[in-house]
């Protein structure tokens, strides 16, 4: 190294201390043409471009200094604070990863946690959620960045993982909201759009698609496990009500449903999450664990969607039936997709004698049944057989005319469930009402063989032979029925009635 260029190296180094950054950008011209290869003139090259705004100039030769056998890190901390400068934010951003991956490669997780940190405050402060979140993913577990989160002595010391990924779900949660809402206004006035409820659909879609809140909630509900249990209840709502909310959304379903039910389990089993008694209550299908679910759901939240469809469950023996009815009525309004609430409403209209309205319920019942079943993957063979046999009775009493639907949907159940008595009782008296009163004899006739203590069986039977005229077959399925049910007045009445149409002395039995 000459005398001269010496000279020249401490004089730009001199000039850049004392601020004059014209005179160093030219000596440092002069020095490169006598050394392109020098790491410290392309450093105090790049200090004198940047306080005179050669922005561009600056960061090339940043970038050749770089590539320097004797490169270290005041490169690219230089390029750093020469876009900070700029009030380049996306390239100061970029500038700032790049010198954290040289921190890490050299070891410095201390210093690269500090430039990581400052990457998330430029991405907060530029209101870059998307980019924001992505910086944090690669923060979290499995993430590029991860081990940064173990750095002792740091300043600001780095988010327990946990801190990280409920940082993660806030903005997550939000920017799913804000594109939803933002998409659907564009969308929603476009000629052809469509409905708005079709429109918002597919809206969620494409952003569910994009979306890593799912992912986000698995990890956190993963990394509560060594916390505080409340802590854990609490993420698993989270994850719980996420998943419930993008069920649709998510592939493969039946895997996705498996977990949605796992978290309900444990979520109930804790006295947690109406939505998880009502995804339970549901999926049960008015089977064994109704009798434990449904009153806890009316005692912890007495407020939830499902809540007047439980009650109405709860009362469904009471005399007051008007109660049981104004439960139901309630639910038909604030949980039209529940297949369990739907179907209290049927039985409700049911028990209170008004046919029509059981007929009018059960259509809806069937079609929230049909929406649940697409939805989770789940039959519900006890609620549509208690639909159907439902209807099918109040298609019976509406009058004749409706009997072929009766008889329909009796022949329906038996399908279902060969074994269902009302089913059978109903078939034989549909079949009777159509005119078919030698079959609708047979069909009665098996039923109380098989079931011999059913009275209903024996009346309907008494009630087809009488009119077949069969009257002293009818005296005597009436009194078989008597004899199962002393009381009941209807089968005194009809064996009366035979007698009288016996005639003679058979009128003085009457």
């Amino acid at each position: 190294m000459s005398v001269i260029y010496k000279a020249k190296l401490k004089a730009a180094k001199t000039a850049v201390s004392e601020k004059n950054y014209d005179y160093a950008y030219d000596l440092c011209h002069d020095l490169l043409e006598l050394d392109a290869t020098s790491y410290p003139v392309h450093i105090l090259l790049g200090v004198s471009c940047q306080h005179m705004s050669k922005w561009s100039e600056g960061a090339s030769v940043y970038e050749k200094a770089k590539l320097l056998p004797k490169a270290n890190t005041l490169a690219w901390q230089g390029v750093c604070a020469l876009y900070e400068a700029s009030g380049d934010h996306a390239k100061h951003t970029e500038a700032l990863r790049e010198l954290c991956d040289r921190l890490i490669a050299e070891g410095n997780l201390q210093k690269a946690w500090e430039c990581m940190q400052k990457v998330l405050v430029l991405l907060e402060g530029a209101g870059d959620v998307r980019r924001l979140v992505r910086a944090l993913e690669e923060l979290a577990p499995n993430g590029p960045y991860n081990a940064l989160l173990d750095v002792n002595g740091a300043d600001p010391q780095p988010p327990t993982i946990v801190d990280l990924l409920n940082r993660m779900y806030r903005l997550e949660s939000d920017l799913d909201s804000r594109l939803i809402e933002s998409e659907v206004n564009k969308r929603r006035t476009r000629l052809g759009a469509g409905p708005i409820s079709r429109v918002r659909t597919e809206v969620r879609s494409e952003v569910y698609a994009e979306s890593g809140l799912l992912t986000t909630l698995a990890q956190l509900v993963e990394h509560s496990m060594s916390g505080p249990v409340d802590q854990l209840l609490e993420n698993e709502e989270l994850y719980f009500e996420c998943l419930f909310d993008r069920i649709l959304f998510v592939e493969p379903r039946n895997e996705a449903v498996a977990q949605l039910v796992n978290l309900a389990e444990d979520l109930v089993s804790n006295d947690k999450c109406s939505r998880a008694f009502e995804l339970l209550i549901e999926m049960d299908d008015v089977g064994d664990r109704a009798a434990e679910l449904v009153p806890k759901l009316v005692e912890l939240f007495p407020d939830s969607v499902l809540a007047p469809a439980a009650r109405a469950w709860m009362r469904s023996d009471a005399v007051d039936a008007d109660v049981a009815n104004g439960d139901a009525d309630v639910a038909n309004g604030d949980a039209r997709e529940s297949p369990f609430a739907q179907l209290q409403v049927v039985k409700s209209m049911e028990r209170m004698g008004r046919d029509r309205a059981c007929v009018d319920a059960a259509a809806r019942a069937r079609n929230a049944q049909h929406e649940f079943s697409e939805k989770y993957g789940a039959q519900l063979p006890r609620s549509r057989l208690q639909v159907d046999l439902a209807s099918a009775g109040s298609y019976l009493r509406i009058g004749p005319e409706h009997a072929g639907d009766a008889e329909e949907l009796f022949r329906v159940c038996l399908e279902a469930d060969a074994k269902c008595t009302e089913a059978a009782l109903g078939l034989g008296l549909a079949t009777c009402a159509l005119g078919n009163n030698e079959e609708g004899c047979q069909i009665l006739q098996q039923l109380v063989d098989s079931d011999p203590l059913n009275h209903r069986a024996w009346g309907g039977l008494a009630n087809a032979q009488l009119a077949a005229d069969n009257t002293s077959g009818a005296i005597h399925a009436y009194k078989q029925a008597i004899a199962v049910d002393p009381v009941c007045a209807e089968h005194h009445a009809g064996l009366a009635d035979a007698y009288w149409r016996l005639g003679g002395e058979w009128r003085s039995d009457k």
